[in-house]
């Protein structure tokens, strides 16, 4: 068996190409530390950020300000922001929150949302006609 030579082809790589003994095929392995999307996203939305409004800049968060772009939008007519605006309160609706995170609400706030919602939905179907 030793005196025949080796043949390299098909799965058989030349003696000199293959990984030596006790040698990883990635040295330098997977990056550490290496954040997930997740991760990444909350980090940037938690950003803080300074913006300029009514004459005066203030610093607030990434989320903020894209939070107040969205009303500002939907408040005046943009159909994709209160699309988008409706589909935030309805997650909200729907979210299972814990004894210990709930957020205390009067029948008054519910009712507010409530008309607010309502006004939306109004609105959208209003909009909807023209279009």
């Amino acid at each position: 068996m030793a005196d025949q030579p080796y043949t390299v082809g098909y799965r058989r790589p030349p003696t000199h190409s293959r990984f030596k003994k006790g040698q990883s095929g990635n040295p330098r392995g997977k990056a550490k530390g290496r954040k997930n999307f997740k991760t990444e996203l909350l980090e940037e939305l938690s950003e803080r950020v300074t913006v300029t409004g009514n004459g005066r800049a203030r610093v607030l968060s990434m989320q903020t300000v894209i939070l107040k772009r969205l009303m500002a939008d939907a408040a005046t007519g943009d159909a994709k922001a209160r699309d988008q605006l409706l589909k935030l309160i309805g997650q909200l609706e729907s979210f299972d929150t814990g004894p210990e995170t709930a957020i205390p609400t009067t029948a008054e706030d519910i009712e507010i949302m409530t008309r607010f919602k309502a006004r939306l939905i109004e609105e959208i179907k209003a909009q909807q006609t023209v279009d």
